[in-house]
């Protein structure tokens, strides 16, 4: 996507189980203008699909196994603005607590 807008951010010491994962990433990946988001815990394997997916930066690479990372990649802030925020709103979400740590 040419002018690509990427954001990757941390939640520190969350767990969340990785079909919930999955389908959250599905759903912002949805998203109008959204080309591509993978929400993973940070472990070096899963950073190392999330680096050959050009979804990680300096932040991602910092993250731990105990951590949480959120990457979206999209065709501007507008859309990047979109796919945090539903991000947030199905992490928080009381469903999401039942595969939560």
């Amino acid at each position: 996507m040419t002018g690509a807008v990427l954001a990757v951010e941390i939640r520190a010491g969350f767990y969340l189980d990785s079909v919930a994962l999955m389908r959250i990433s599905r759903a912002v990946s949805d998203l109008p203008g959204v080309a591509e988001a993978a929400l993973m815990i940070g472990t070096e394997a899963n950073k190392s699909l999330l680096r050959d997916a050009g979804l990680l930066d300096s932040r991602g690479e910092g993250a731990g196994p105990d951590d949480l990372i959120v990457a979206m990649r999209a065709g501007d802030e507008a859309a990047i603005a979109r796919a945090r925020t539903l991000a947030i709103e199905l992490l928080d979400a009381p469903r999401a607590a039942a595969g939560a740590r």
